[in-house]
């Protein structure tokens, strides 16, 4: 029997999204919660409801490609164990001191560029000796004698990953890889990265610190990898291949060894799938707002576009990618009150595990959703069966409308209101640097979350036009079959999942569809097209 199906599996921070696409176009999907702190094994019973679902045999299925926000997420939080850093002598401090560049030109106190003691505290800062020069000459041959000293600290701290730079590195990578042997002869286990194959570029900063990001991120994305990996190879299913953040896919062990090039996967993918589905002309503006995070990209003639730099949690990434903003602000995001008496959102999320209070897994924290669900903005049961414990939401959010002193009503109203800012100024912002009024743009919602948070979003930031295509919930999943390597990918007519609203009508209003849920607020009005894509209107 010929492969006639492809599978595509996207890892985000509260549910795993899950499409199969035939051969002839037709789609089969779902919505799968993360239970626990597992990585590999709930995307493996993602895939595997979905194909008992849609009735498909492992020799039916020609690929499977995966992409994440996993590490997107790692690095907006920070959570993981710090790595250790070996650099030119005299260059320890560099990855602190970075870049003198103030963007908050009135805040009164400028916060440190890099959370050094979550990345890489200054024990753990090695210097060793050995320079090359401009040119790529040996102008002081590589101290390998200080390696016994770097690597009996670094098994000292139970440090699992270090990153090496040096100077002209990118000119003459010979001292990185004689170090990285050194080092390996005596940490076999010990994940390194190397300046010289991470980023090959001019400026020691930027090389460094994504050298180091890159660093952080390969303990937790190899043991997921090659778990996920294995655990397909045992259902008789294709080799896996992962989304790339620079688009297109890649053999899994080659990101496996450079992690930092998944930093934009999941949303890379999702912002493909809406160029490749998206009717409307004309500059659009993408909004994919999931369990941890919110990104934001822009359409220009209908494709992406690409930067050689990121920014995920104000740390900047020198990597070729889609040219995307993530914020820390998502339906998991803890909400806390400032000194002040003002909200604050994230960054720290409950992710999927506990996951807000109204997922009744035991989390007890505040969050967005727990602020929709007080609302009645969502619906009792979520995609993959998840029922709202509306109560549990309501105790959650309690603390923080008693340091408000408003009822546990206004305090959601309230929580809400300031997601939809924050993320309008992210938008903005954005939009406005690439030269682009978002007046001039349609909204294109798309995530979990995307839909439910839009019209509000579009409201302060000038735009009067949302839509939300139909495979909105799951975009990311099928973005990835639309990758470049693969060729041209059509989609059949599917039943639309709008079939049980009315054809037009007018907020407030909370439309709730298998996988996607959308807010209608008033003064908004909502159509469904001939292509399926719901569109929003702001009235003139």
């Amino acid at each position: 029997m010929s492969a006639s199906w492809s599978l595509a599996v996207d890892m985000g921070g509260t549910f795993i999204d899950a499409v199969a696409l035939r051969s002839d176009g037709h789609v089969a999907s779902l919505k799968y919660p993360r239970a626990g702190r597992r990585l590999a094994e709930p995307v493996v019973e993602a895939l595997d409801r979905l194909c008992a679902q849609a009735g498909i045999g492992a020799d039916d299925v020609g690929r499977v490609v995966h992409g994440s926000t996993v590490i997107t997420n790692l690095l907006l939080e920070l959570n993981e164990p710090p790595v250790a850093l070996v650099l030119t002598r005299g260059m320890r401090d560099v990855p602190v001191l970075a870049r003198q560049d103030r963007k908050d030109l009135y805040e009164p106190v400028i916060m440190p560029a890099v959370p050094e003691a979550k990345l890489f505290p200054e024990p753990l800062r090695f210097e060793i000796g050995g320079r090359i020069d401009a040119e790529g000459r040996e102008v002081e041959p590589l101290e390998l004698s200080a390696v016994d000293a770097i690597a009996n600290a670094v098994s000292a701290a139970g440090v699992r990953a270090l990153a090496v730079g040096l100077l002209f590195s990118h000119r003459n990578p010979t001292h990185e890889r004689a170090l990285r042997a050194a080092l390996h002869a005596r940490l076999p286990g010990l994940y390194v990265s190397l300046s010289s194959e991470v980023d090959p570029q001019l400026r020691e900063f930027e090389r460094w610190l994504t050298t180091a990001l890159d660093a952080y991120a390969k303990p937790l994305a190899a043991d997921y990898l090659h778990a996920l990996a294995d655990a397909l190879k045992m259902r008789g299913l294709p080799p896996l291949r992962l989304m790339r953040s620079a688009g297109g896919t890649a053999p899994w062990h080659d990101l496996a060894e450079q992690p930092i090039g998944l930093a934009m996967s999941g949303p890379c993918a999702a912002l493909q799938g809406v160029a490749a589905g998206l009717a409307a002309s004309g500059p659009a503006i993408v909004l994919d707002i999931g369990g941890t995070s919110a990104d934001i990209s822009i359409l220009l003639d209908g494709r992406p576009t690409f930067t050689d730099a990121l920014e995920c949690g104000g740390l900047p990434i020198r990597q070729r990618c889609a040219d995307i903003a993530s914020i820390g602000i998502g339906g998991g995001s803890v909400v806390s009150v400032l000194p002040g008496g003002a909200l604050r959102l994230g960054p720290r999320s409950q992710g999927a595990w506990p996951g807000p209070a109204a997922f009744g897994l035991g989390g007890d924290l505040p969050t967005l959703s727990d602020a929709l669900c007080v609302l009645d903005r969502l619906p009792p049961r979520l995609a993959g069966g998840m029922v709202l414990d509306r109560a549990a939401a309501e105790a959650a959010l309690g603390d923080v409308a008693g340091a408000l002193g408003l009822s546990v009503l206004r305090t959601a109203e309230a929580v809400v209101s300031a997601a939809a800012a924050g993320m309008a100024e992210a938008l903005k912002t954005h939009a406005f640097q690439r030269n682009l009024d978002p007046a001039d743009a349609v909204l294109v919602a798309i995530g979990g979350g995307g839909a439910q948070h839009a019209a509000e979003i579009a409201e302060l930031a000038g735009m009067r036009r949302v839509l939300v295509m139909p495979h909105a919930g799951v975009m990311a999943a099928l973005g990835m079959l639309y990758s470049p390597e693969e060729g041209d990918v059509r989609l059949a007519a599917s039943e639309s999942p709008w079939d049980s609203l009315p054809p037009q009508g007018e907020g407030p209003h909370s439309l709730f569809a298998p996988m996607t849920t959308v807010f209608v607020p008033a003064g908004w009005s909502w159509r469904v097209m001939p292509d399926q894509t719901l569109a929003l209107e702001a009235k003139a």
